[in-house]
């Protein structure tokens, strides 16, 4: 059994690399997805935040159940969109790119990412 708390690898610039925003239907699925992503990061090297949960979204649909003559007979939907959020820190940006893709290709059905990624240059002499 797993513990509790994923390990973390502790930053030491504390300059944010990438961003990446979990989106699901279930939220399970979803805090199961984002404890796996965190436990990829800690075996890769990288300082990962903890899971931060954003504001849920909920769209909500009237339905016509009759088209004809029981058009005041309606029926309602919902739907709530969970998003998390996971942030990494002082990672090599070649390796956030394998961690994007090992994350990508080991999705569940359900689940959409987005990552941003921030790129730095370096102050040369022209």
């Amino acid at each position: 059994m797993y513990p509790s708390v994923p390990k973390r690898v502790a930053p030491t610039h504390d300059i944010p690399v990438c961003n990446l925003q979990m989106r699901g239907y279930l939220p399970q699925q979803l805090d199961f997805f984002a404890d796996f992503a965190r436990r990829a990061a800690f075996h890769m090297g990288m300082p990962c935040s903890g899971t931060v949960p954003l504001p849920t979204q909920t769209s909500r649909w009237t339905v016509i159940r009759s088209p004809f003559v029981h058009k005041k007979s309606q029926e309602n939907f919902e739907r709530k969109t969970h998003k998390r959020l996971l942030q990494i820190k002082d990672a090599h940006p070649d390796v956030v790119e394998r961690w994007l893709r090992y994350l990508t290709m080991n999705a569940p059905a359900g689940i959409g990412m987005r990552a941003t990624k921030m790129e730095f240059e370096s102050l040369g002499k022209k």
